[in-house]
């Protein structure tokens, strides 16, 4: 385990890789985000060892543990065990999914004092299986993401970059997962959910599974189209990810 810098006071906590069913493997990644009183909040908790935790001690206090969706609450109990001072914010539905977690605030009706200034959050509407909660760190303009976007640039194996490319998520690119289109049950919705974040200063993207990347509103919004169809571009000027093929 590691942690990598993204961008001012914005890390990757990398851990191991998940073996899925199959035997493909997914990154595993949450982000540790320091608050202006010099905390942290960790989005999307993943399992966590004792040395990575001394590191992060080294970086903040754990104040806050955000559990983003539905879909990455895995890891989010035993987080709360090892640090039982965290407030545990949840996405809507979450509770369904963990009944034995402590969940202090409700992610989105709650707002949070300590990064009011700093994080602003958009839940992915339309599509409640997942309940995702986006994060946009104001100060840097990164996006933080738990399933919207991925950016695998490291496939463990041919058979993860396989897969990979089956969902629509392979070739070392930035993309967004064909399961969108699954997932999502309003696409009005999930559109206006999406025309809110390209809103947003964006000019990079941190996503739970792949390395982050820079890239603006303009770049971000032809990758939407899983999730809610063709929208507008952004006025902003496009930096977008190379080109690859789907097995990179």
């Amino acid at each position: 385990m590691e942690t990598k810098a993204i961008a001012s006071e914005l890390w990757h906590v990398i851990g191991d890789d998940l073996r899925m069913p199959g035997g493909f493997y997914m990154p595993s990644r949450a982000i540790a985000i320091r608050l202006p009183d010099r905390t942290l909040a960790i989005y999307s908790p993943i399992a966590i060892d004792d040395a990575m935790a001394a590191a992060l001690a080294g970086l903040g206090e754990i104040a806050h543990l955000i559990v983003p969706s539905r879909l990455h609450c895995q890891f989010a109990a035993e987080a709360a065990e090892r640090w039982p001072r965290a407030i545990v914010h949840a996405a809507p539905g979450v509770a369904d999914k963990v009944p034995g977690l402590r969940i202090d605030r409700d992610l989105v009706a709650d707002p949070e004092p300590a990064w009011r200034d700093v994080l602003a959050l958009e839940r992915i509407g339309g599509a409640p299986k997942a309940n995702e909660v986006v994060v946009l760190h104001r100060p840097t303009g990164t996006l933080i993401c738990a399933d919207l976007l991925f950016h695998v640039t490291e496939p463990a194996n041919l058979r993860t970059r396989v897969v990979l490319a089956l969902m629509g998520t392979g070739g070392r690119k930035l993309a967004q997962s064909r399961a969108w289109s699954m997932l999502r049950k309003d696409k009005a919705a999930a559109r206006a959910s999406v025309e809110r974040i390209l809103a947003w200063p964006i000019a990079r993207v941190a996503p739970c599974h792949g390395d982050a990347i820079e890239i603006d509103a303009a770049g971000l919004a032809p990758l939407m189209r899983r999730l809610c169809g063709q929208i507008p571009t952004p006025s902003t000027a496009s930096r977008r990810p190379e080109a690859a093929s789907d097995l990179g």
